[in-house]
């Protein structure tokens, strides 16, 4: 679907700070090349995934949703990761509350949306680590929030877990239009 070289920069998010780069070009390669997946879905829900930690999946989660907003399309990331959450790095967002608090009814949709620096881009983070992660995400609740989050949004984009140490990514799975995997070079 496409290649991204490997950056060095001190951000993660290096579509938004350099949009000229080539970086961003790939980005918008692979989000053309999305386009002809799942051709007949004018909105799409697409999961990111990897066989372990340390590949580059929250790296192209971020940027790939970012190269979405950027283009106008109202895009929503979503942290899908409830074990090692790493989308507030890099996002200015509120870790206390997120997807694991509203699968468990402490918090509301509205609550945990998370607005960015980018206008059609929007964050729902992971929020705190619950003891049964693969349970809440298998959860009716998980199916329909985004199939709510569809309605409303262009693409949903979800950051997995490494699907090579935990089934959580591939129970996300079941919901999604497309379905991308990430392979490191040399890792």
């Amino acid at each position: 679907l496409g290649v991204i070289g490997h950056s060095d920069k001190p951000t993660k998010l290096v579509v938004l700070n350099n949009p000229k780069s080539a970086f961003s070009e790939s980005f918008r390669s692979i989000r053309t090349n999305i386009q002809y997946l799942a051709a007949d879905k004018e909105k799409k829900v697409i999961a990111i995934s990897s066989s372990i930690g340390g590949e580059g999946k929250t790296f192209i989660t971020m940027n790939l949703a970012a190269i979405f907003a950027l283009s106008g399309h109202k895009t929503i990331l979503i942290g899908g990761d409830l074990r090692k959450p790493k989308l507030h790095e890099d996002f200015t967002i509120n870790t206390n509350i997120g997807l694991s608090s509203y699968l468990i009814n402490k918090a509301s949709l509205s609550d945990i949306i998370q607005k960015t620096q980018i206008d059609a881009l929007d964050v729902l983070p992971s929020g705190p680590t619950p003891p049964n992660p693969a349970e809440l995400l298998d959860s009716p609740k998980m199916k329909e929030l985004i199939e709510k989050l569809n309605t409303t949004y262009d693409y949903v984009i979800i950051d997995t877990p490494p699907i090579g140490l935990v089934t959580d990514g591939v129970i996300l799975m079941q919901h999604t239009d497309v379905n991308l995997y990430i392979i490191r070079h040399n890792f």
